[in-house]
């Protein structure tokens, strides 16, 4: 939903596997003979049973004095419009062709706060503003902040620092619910402030089509129980399960900068669930999790984690697996608080950290301290291939 700023996470891909074929299958066939290693079931992102754009209206809205990056940007929207990107990212969830409305070019001052953000749209969306297309679910109103202007989300969430962008919802003036997105103008190690907007607004894009009202009726932001921690950290919708790897962004769309996103279908596949896909065989590390009880907003769920009191140690095995034959490849560990600059309770050791398809590596974890709260802590499991990190598996520890 919120599209993060994580510099060295979100470095663009090196090497290799920064090599994307934008016209690629979403499910390529594996090489004759070649049978890719049994693993964990793989993650399934679940409607909640509300609607998805069947024929998404992308509105952008601009501010003057932007002039320069505003060309930029509709240039990369026109690109996406009948791109293999969009079809790969949206069509296996219902969603259709994508369309952009004409930009609108506010004259008002840039908005500040999500609040008065939602308040703008309502109003500017009544019927009485020539220009403004009315809402319904398929709208999505793309708001596009200038550089140098600071918004907040709520709770001193500040644009640049607590997020790179978002997608959400408001009342409309007439009763019913619009769906936007907000981008600012963010500077990023990905690349210049125009490559950072349009991955940003790729990421959000899907979402909002997949999800276009979050809060109210929400679509593709679910995950299955057994993968429920993947929920928290990423987080459950489409854009979000892919942000956090290396080689998410790729020049995909023209020479335009975009992310990959999640595809069901292809990790159910047993190829790589960021699609589309890259033109490097699939390398990822599953860990074979014990059941586990939790408690959640909703009730009790039984879902995939392993249970660790403060002190104690516990050896789970990982299986690296890929699609096709390949180089060696290397894993890691991290306390996902930590790597959201927090403090880490969990500790790794891996008696090895290299291998190939079928490879069965022993992963001790330890707890320092007591969780923070009653559904345990959270901790990333990374494939890096040539030193670009290409896939992430999320676990829990109860």
């Amino acid at each position: 939903m919120r599209f993060l700023t994580v510099t060295f996470l979100l470095a663009v891909g090196c090497g290799d596997n920064s090599v994307a074929t934008p016209d690629a299958p979403i499910v390529p066939d594996a090489p004759t003979g070649f049978v890719e290693a049994p693993h964990a079931n793989v993650p399934q992102v679940i409607s909640g049973g509300g609607p998805v754009t069947t024929a998404p209206k992308v509105v952008p809205i601009f501010f003057t004095g932007d002039s320069d990056a505003q060309v930029q940007l509709e240039m990369f929207l026109g690109a996406l419009v009948g791109s293999s990107y969009w079809t790969a990212t949206t069509s296996e969830y219902g969603v259709g062709p994508l369309t952009i409305a004409p930009s609108i070019v506010s004259t008002d001052a840039p908005l500040t706060t999500d609040a008065a953000l939602q308040t703008w749209l309502a109003a500017k969306t009544d019927g009485t503003h020539p220009g403004w297309p009315a809402p319904d679910v398929n709208t999505i109103y793309t708001v596009f902040l200038p550089a140098g202007v600071v918004l907040d989300q709520g709770g001193g969430n500040l644009s640049c620092k607590a997020f790179g962008a978002y997608h959400s919802e408001a009342p409309d003036a007439h009763g019913g619910q619009l769906t936007y997105a907000l981008v600012p103008r963010c500077a990023s190690t990905l690349g210049t402030v125009v490559d950072t907007a349009t991955v940003a607004t790729s990421h959000e894009l899907v979402e909002a089509a997949t999800d276009p009202l979050p809060f109210t009726n929400n679509a593709f932001v679910q995950l299955d129980d057994e993968h429920f921690v993947w929920g928290r950290t990423p987080g459950g919708e489409l854009g979000d399960m892919c942000e956090y790897i290396t080689a998410a962004p790729q020049r995909m769309v023209g020479n335009f900068l975009v992310q990959r996103t999640w595809s069901n279908a292809s990790a159910l596949a047993g190829h790589d669930p960021c699609v589309p896909v890259l033109a490097t065989p699939y390398a990822g590390a599953a860990p074979a999790f014990d059941d586990i009880t939790i408690t959640t907003h909703s009730g009790t769920i039984t879902t995939k984690g392993e249970t660790i009191a403060v002190g104690e140690s516990k050896t789970i095995e990982v299986t690296l697996f890929s699609d096709a034959e390949g180089p060696d490849w290397t894993v890691g560990a991290t306390d996902a608080a930590a790597l959201l600059g927090g403090s880490a309770s969990l500790q790794f050791q891996w008696g090895r950290q290299y291998g190939h398809n079928g490879t069965k590596l022993q992963l001790i974890i330890t707890r320092t301290k007591a969780a923070t709260g009653m559904r345990g802590n959270e901790f990333v499991i990374t494939s890096n291939v040539n030193n670009v990190m290409v896939a992430m598996w999320w676990g829990l520890v109860n």
